[in-house]
């Protein structure tokens, strides 16, 4: 029997299969989502670019692969390891140009 206080713990098993994308068409991504909560693991595949500009913040970390990040007129790049936060009101979009997928987690307020 699980203690009440953990009855409304989230988790997403390691099975657990990528679906297509709530915020970005053409990204597949794991989502876990509280009223204040959302953290959501994401696969950017090769070729990707957002199809939005976003400017809610949110917290990164590349788990695999390397990604794109445009900041207004700043592209910048991150790999593997690589962990970061963009603060609400900067408008940014991810982008993929390589030849290998990337998985990154994505954390901020829902």
């Amino acid at each position: 029997m699980t203690p009440a206080h953990l009855s409304n713990v989230k988790v997403a098993k390691n099975e657990e299969r990528f679906t297509p994308g709530k915020a970005s068409t053409g990204a597949l991504s794991k989502w876990l989502e509280t009223e204040k909560q959302r953290l959501r693991v994401v696969k950017y595949p090769s070729g990707y670019q957002a199809d939005h500009v976003c400017y809610d913040g949110h917290a990164f970390y590349v788990v695999s692969g390397t990604i794109k990040i445009e900041m207004g007129a700043d592209l910048t790049e991150r790999e593997a390891g690589d962990a970061f936060i963009i603060p609400d009101e900067v408008p940014h979009r991810v982008v993929n140009p390589f030849d290998d997928d990337a998985e990154v987690v994505v954390a901020d307020q829902g």
